[in-house]
């Protein structure tokens, strides 16, 4: 869930002090081969009439309530998360909600049947248990996301991940929690190149359980002076398998997924959702358009990494770099104007064709071969890494709310900013987030389906 829902639901649930409360989550869902999310779309409070019973440790509330909100469900083939507070503190569910919760969520499966329900219990200070209900009973939601200034993952278990001793000088700047949540995050890096590769090197590096690299471009001889774990006998080689082979060399125990497709095939894209988070690593503006639309209808937040050198005539003019966080709320890529349809439209076209426009005025030529200093794609890829780090530890002060940061390496100056987003742009269309899975992956056209190659390395 965002975290301004979280904030609204939190508010609801404890409206009246030290009494219960009630509120229902109406989600959309993202389901993948190992794991079935549900995203949080709206906030619905439980109406005050509605309450027949509400002290400390009971609630009661009007079968009316149900059916209104199966209704409205229904309609968005939503599935529905029942909501209550113990303001008591107790964190778990009680026996009466155990008695209880399972009429609700038959009623629910009944009303919007073939989907997954649920319920939340919050305390005063944390999530306190989750589960959803099945035809054999309650199966247990094994993690909570709030995306927002800072990423939250609550995990339900008893499992204590070891700590490896070789992580022990991260351990001491920001303790073992956050070693243990870095061990069981998935990311993905889009893009194995000058940005992409020191990216996977240093997420590597931190100890992050999962990752999966994205790249259908092959190696060449030019490549070698920025893309980390290279050499210049890898001509021809697939980057992300590059990339990958390098990361499993360092032996941190880090699991390895590689994907020698470009996300625009629809059959890799699709493997983002698997994700908890993903670096946009590329230089080409269509897969920077997928991103966006990833962040948007799955609230997987993306950090999006740009570098650029003006040197024309081999004069350095400016060395500019860019990381831009996506996610709901915030402005886009196209809001920002770092990528257009226009641009998008041209890439799509053959060589032949962009030229043929180029020549009629129609078009710009787009850029190649730009210049590449691993100096400057190596720093970058650094600042996505501590903005990263800053969402989950909040290391930079509450006061940091900025959602892009821009590095003038010429000018030896970094700026940050938070532009709003656009009331035209597709990022501020509310009904596009938390949407999920539909008829039309990530509401694109794709174009017909390249079999996806998969290379799992350990």
């Amino acid at each position: 869930m965002l975290e301004e829902d979280y904030e609204q639901l939190k508010a609801i649930v404890f409206s009246k002090e030290k009494l219960e409360g009630a509120a229902y989550l109406l989600c959309g869902r993202s389901e993948t081969k190992d794991e079935v999310r549900l995203l949080v779309r709206e906030v619905a409070p439980v109406l005050e009439n509605h309450y027949l019973v509400r002290d400390i440790d009971r609630l009661s509330i009007d079968s009316a309530s149900y059916a209104a909100i199966s209704k409205r469900a229904r309609t968005n083939n939503a599935s529905i998360i029942f909501v209550h507070g113990h303001p008591n503190g107790l964190e778990r569910f009680s026996d009466q909600d155990n008695r209880e919760e399972p009429k609700l969520l038959h009623f629910f499966s009944t009303q919007i049947p073939n989907i997954l329900h649920g319920s939340l219990v919050l305390t005063p200070a944390s999530m306190a248990d989750c589960r959803v209900w099945s035809e054999t009973g309650w199966v247990p939601i094994n993690r909570i996301r709030v995306i927002g200034r800072r990423f939250i993952f609550k995990d339900f278990g008893p499992e204590i991940i070891p700590l490896p001793e070789f992580f022990d000088r991260q351990v001491r700047a920001f303790g073992p929690e956050i070693q243990r949540l870095l061990q069981s995050l998935h990311i993905g890096v889009v893009g194995a190149g000058g940005t992409g590769s020191p990216v996977v090197e240093q997420l590597t590096r931190l100890g992050v359980g999962t990752i999966s690299v994205f790249d259908g471009d092959d190696f060449e001889d030019s490549n070698v002076s920025r893309v980390y774990g290279s050499s210049t006998l890898d001509n021809g080689t697939n980057k992300a398998v590059i990339a990958s082979a390098h990361a499993t060399r360092i032996n941190v125990g880090t699991k390895i997924n590689t994907h020698t497709q470009h996300i625009t095939d629809e059959q890799t894209a699709k493997h983002l959702r698997e994700c908890d988070i993903v670096f946009g690593c590329t230089d080409m503006q269509a897969p920077r358009g997928i991103l966006v639309q990833l962040a948007l209808r799955y609230f997987i937040p993306v950090l999006d990494v740009g570098v650029k050198i003006d040197a024309p005539e081999q004069v350095i003019r400016g060395i500019n770099g860019r990381v831009t966080t996506l996610i709901p709320g915030e402005a886009c890529l196209f809001c920002r104007e770092r990528i257009t349809s226009k641009m998008i439209q041209l890439e799509s076209l053959s060589p032949e064709e962009r030229q043929l426009l180029a020549d009629q005025d129609y078009a710009p030529e787009l850029e190649t071969d730009n210049p590449a200093v691993i100096t400057f794609t190596t720093a970058v890829a650094a600042q996505a890494i501590s903005d990263l780090l800053h969402r989950l530890t909040g290391f930079m002060g509450e006061e940091r709310q900025s959602s892009e940061v821009l590095m003038f390496f010429h000018e030896s100056t970094v700026k940050t900013n938070r532009t709003p987003a656009s009331p035209i742009c597709i990022c501020t269309k509310r009904e596009f987030w938390g949407v999920g899975d539909t008829r039309d992956f990530l509401g694109l056209m794709w174009p017909e389906p390249i079999k996806d190659s998969v290379l799992p390395i350990s």
